[in-house]
């Protein structure tokens, strides 16, 4: 693979990257992916691959922040396309629905804490989180004009909790083969679930909750605080 020079091939460059990064991480775990393996599936060096990318946990962030980044501009449109006073729980499954398009995204979500933990600088730690904020500020902003209900600043909250729940229902389903097959005896039924639906069914109660609780803070004249 030819070098690339000018800002625009070394876009191109960052995304075809990114792609296959993100290829591997749906193909194994983040512990077990390589380098050198992404640096040959492109057809490049290694020194080259660091060009872009110095360390494993920068490229992992960069595939996670493009992976959300397309989660935020999906529901921004999907909430923005929604008449204000749409059901609720319609509202919620669309949301839903946009991460499940989006299959890698609960697993790189669950995982995003321990690599902070690892070999990331305070400066990427603090452009993940501003990246966060913006994107969870946007987007509850047009779940609040989607459900005028919502109090100013709910909407964002809503998104925090929603972004909580990705990552306890991953946690849950995303079994290793060992835990699966032990959990597959006679009488484990309660282990049978899914992450779509033990996930759907708690952002919608979520969603429920949250706008009950605004409608007894209403009937009381006072606010909803955040808990």
């Amino acid at each position: 693979m030819r070098r690339a020079y000018r800002p625009e091939e070394k876009e191109l460059r960052r995304k075809a990257i990114l792609a296959a990064a993100a290829q591997l991480f749906s193909a194994c775990r983040y512990q077990d992916l390589r380098m050198a393996d992404l640096a040959r599936l492109l057809g490049m060096g290694k020194g080259t691959l660091y060009l872009y990318f110095p360390t494993k946990e920068a490229l992992f962030l960069a595939v996670l922040k493009a992976e959300m980044g397309g989660w935020f501009q999906g529901a921004a449109r999907r909430l923005e396309a929604t008449a204000p006073g749409e059901d609720p729980e319609r509202v919620a499954a669309g949301l839903v629905r946009e991460l499940l398009d989006r299959p890698l995204l609960p697993g790189l979500q669950a995982l995003v804490h321990g690599v902070l933990e690892q070999n990331v600088p305070r400066e990427e730690t603090l452009a993940f989180a501003r990246f966060l904020q913006d994107g969870v500020t946007r987007v509850g902003a047009c779940l609040e004009r989607a459900i005028p209900a919502l109090a100013p600043g709910r909407g964002a909250q809503f998104l925090l909790r929603f972004y909580g729940l990705v990552i306890g229902s991953q946690l849950m389903s995303g079994r290793p083969p060992s835990v699966a097959e032990a959990l597959e005896e006679p009488g484990l039924h309660v282990f049978d679930f899914t992450f779509e639906g033990v996930f759907t069914g708690a952002v919608v109660d979520l969603l429920k909750g949250m706008l009950q609780g605004e409608l007894a803070a209403s009937n009381q004249g006072g606010t909803t605080a955040a808990p």
